[in-house]
This record gives C-alpha cells, sequence and structure tokens, in this order.
C-alpha cells in the first residue's frame, strides 16, 4: 500500500490549521454573546444603529453597488441618487435596503427593531431617474422579500448536528445547500456579441449576482438556534460566491468559513468598542441637560446610523420644528454634531474628536441657555396641560 500523501487531494487542508480557524472563531463568538448580555440602554442603542448600517452597506456591496459607501449619507438624506446600477445586480438598491429595513424591523431584539422602524420614518432615500411601473415594483419586492423567506427556510431544514453550540457543521450544511438552491447557487457568465460592422466579436460577461446577503441574514437566526450567540445578529460579508463554489471541497470551505465567521464576529466587537466609547461621550457632553431632553436620541441616530436634516429628526424623534433648533443648539453647544449646509439643505453631522475621559464637562453659554429654557418652558407647559386634563377626566369636570 502506498503511504498517503496529505497533499494530495485536492480537498486536503492542514487539520491544525482548521482547528486554530474555527477555535479563534469560537472564542471571537464567544466573546461576543457574553458582551451583547451585558450592554447598557445607550450603548445598545448606538451598536443597533451602527448594526443597521452595516447591513445595509454589506448587502448593497454584495449585491455589486460598490459606491455605496460613498453615497450612502446624502442618500439617506435625499440628496442624491443612491448607487449605480449595475447589469448583474439582482435588485435595485432601494429594494434592497427598503426589505432589509422591513425585516430588521420585525426582528426579536426589541432595541434593533426599533431603531429599523424610526430609520424606516426618516429615510429619504432618492429613487432612481426612471420609476419603474407598479408590476416592476412588485417583482422586485417578491424577489428581495423572498430571498429572504428562502433563507430562512434553508436555515429552518438543516438538520440538528453533533457540534451542540458550534455553529461550524450548522454552516458548511447552509452554504452547500445554498450552492445547489436556485435563489442562491451560482450562475454561470453569460456571452455578450458585439457588431463592429466587420464580424461579430463574442465576449464573456459577468457573473450574474445573487442575493447571497440574505444568507447572512439568516445566519444570525441559525447562531441563535445553535445558541452559539444571544441575540440572532446579521453577519455581513460570511457568504460570498467564492465560498458556495467550494462545495465539493468540504474542509477548504470550512476553513474559508471558519476564517469569515471570525471577521464578522470581530467587526461586531469593535462595533460594541466604538458604542461603548460614545455612550460615555455622550453621556459626559450632555449631563447639563433635562432627562427629557431628545438630544441624545438624536446623537445617537448622528454617530450611529448617518447624518439627519431637520426635517428627518423630526419624524426620527418626534419632536416639532422649533423642538429641532433646541436640540440642534444643544447638540452644536456639546462639541457633539455641526450644521452643515448641502444643496439648501441643514444637516446635523455627529462630531467624534476626542474621548470621553480626555474632554471636560459641558459649560452652556447664555445662547445655548435661551434654547434650553425655551424648550423647558414649552414641556412643562406641555406637562401642565397633561396633567389638567388627566384630573378632570378624574373628577369627571
Amino acid at each position: 500500500m502506498e503511504p498517503l500523501d496529505p497533499w494530495s487531494a485536492e480537498n486536503t487542508v492542514d487539520q491544525r490549521e482548521l482547528a486554530r480557524a474555527e477555535t479563534s472563531a469560537a472564542y471571537a463568538l464567544g466573546k461576543l454573546d457574553g458582551r451583547l448580555t451585558r450592554l447598557g440602554e445607550t450603548e445598545e442603542r448606538l451598536f443597533c444603529a451602527d448594526l443597521v448600517r452595516r447591513t445595509l452597506l454589506g448587502a448593497l456591496t454584495q449585491a455589486g453597488y460598490l459606491d455605496a459607501p460613498e453615497r450612502f449619507a446624502d442618500w439617506f438624506a435625499g440628496l442624491a441618487r443612491g448607487p449605480e446600477h449595475i447589469a448583474e445586480a439582482p435588485s435595485s438598491a432601494l429594494g434592497i435596503v427598503r426589505a432589509l429595513l422591513s425585516e430588521m424591523a420585525r426582528h426579536p431584539w426589541e432595541p434593533l427593531a426599533r431603531t429599523a422602524q424610526t430609520l424606516q420614518r426618516c429615510a429619504r432615500f432618492v429613487a432612481d431617474a426612471i420609476a419603474p411601473s407598479p408590476e416592476e415594483q412588485t417583482r422586485e419586492t417578491d424577489a428581495t422579500t423572498g430571498a429572504l423567506d428562502r433563507a430562512r427556510v434553508l436555515v429552518e431544514v438543516l438538520p440538528a448536528d453533533a457540534d451542540g453550540p458550534l455553529p461550524f457543521a450548522a454552516l458548511a450544511a447552509l452554504c452547500t445547500a445554498a450552492a445547489h438552491d436556485p435563489a442562491f447557487a451560482p450562475m454561470e457568465a453569460g456571452i455578450r456579441t458585439y457588431d463592429t460592422g466587420e464580424t461579430l466579436v463574442a465576449l464573456a460577461g459577468l457573473r450574474p449576482i445573487t442575493p447571497l446577503w440574505a444568507l447572512d441574514v439568516a445566519a444570525g437566526i441559525l447562531l441563535a438556534q445553535r445558541t452559539s450567540l444571544a441575540r440572532a445578529l446579521p453577519m455581513p460579508g460570511l457568504f460570498t460566491t467564492e465560498r458556495l463554489l467550494l462545495a465539493h471541497a468540504p474542509d477548504r470551505q470550512a476553513l474559508a468559513l471558519a476564517h469569515a465567521l471570525e471577521v464578522a464576529t470581530t467587526a461586531h466587537l469593535a462595533a460594541l468598542d466604538t458604542a461603548r466609547t460614545r455612550a460615555a461621550l455622550l453621556t459626559q457632553r450632555l449631563a447639563g441637560l433635562r432627562r427629557s431632553s431628545r438630544a441624545g436620541e438624536a446623537w445617537i441616530l448622528l454617530a450611529g446610523f448617518a447624518p439627519l436634516g431637520l426635517d428627518q429628526l423630526m419624524d426620527a424623534i418626534g419632536v416639532s420644528r422649533r423642538g429641532t433648533y433646541a436640540v440642534s443648539a444643544a447638540l452644536t453647544e456639546a462639541g457633539l454634531a455641526e450644521r452643515q449646509s448641502r444643496q439648501g439643505k441643514v444637516l446635523l453631522v455627529a462630531i467624534e474628536r476626542a474621548r470621553a475621559n480626555e474632554i471636560p464637562g459641558p459649560v452652556f453659554t447664555g445662547a445655548l441657555g435661551t434654547a434650553v429654557d425655551e424648550f423647558d418652558e414649552a414641556m412643562a407647559d406641555l406637562d401642565r396641560l397633561l396633567a389638567r386634563t388627566g384630573s378632570q377626566e378624574v373628577t369627571g369636570t
């Protein structure tokens, strides 16, 4: 019998390398799981705002909209059109964003669902230059929500594995199932022909893109079901066409998935660190404001998601036009935001120039004090009116 050559098979990888990769990923998952259960309220909301943004940008990038990170803020504020559409994209950028916001608005984790609902109210996404017909809109909605539903089904039908809370066998099974599913399977590149006037030239086109971003969302459900995570967090960037194409090489696929899972988990851990720093900064800078002030709520969206216009602020935190001026003044005076004028529209943009332990306490000037006093007086009038109305209802007068 010939001695076994461990490098002779295409599928073979160093098992020690695979074990190290899975151990590192499992350690990162355990660390993330522990930190998710010890979040303060402000950290939680900051993390959720950032998570929604990263999930949307990850999905758009995977769908072929590579310019989404640069265009997203102005697009969300209604100042510019969205990412450039490409022929290989499975759906429009707006369709993907709407589907994901609707999905996260129903998430079982209440802070994430509440954040997505808030962003749905205040979004001002600019539609494409040529509006699709109602039939096209229906088809796109069916395609995007259908991808999410199909990904969820693939997770639900996965067999139970013997790894316990470790998700590696289940992730590999999900990857293999997706590689053979019509909704996600990699598609062959088409052929494009061009008539030069003298001859026909045939060129290989780009491979059509399948909605793998839906699998990234479903992976969070899988991790929660396997008790690997306390929350069903989306895992942007976990599934790629290259990893699906490794279905014929299970060990290589397992190694690639372990590395990708560690990268996605580490991104969540970094976001939690950022949320903690921002929460400390917010608490210190706004220590002088009354508890009912909406300034902190507004800054969470500014810092975690994107700049907001004053009209968006009204819908996001439920204040009047006059209230937006008080919130804007408070954040500007505290050094947490600045007003920028873009295309005739005023935007509030978050500022994070120093850490909380390097910042002196807020010193409010007379201008800010006047604005805050007016806001407090208006809130007090409202409180008195509500109290008087309640008394009348109780006494029947």
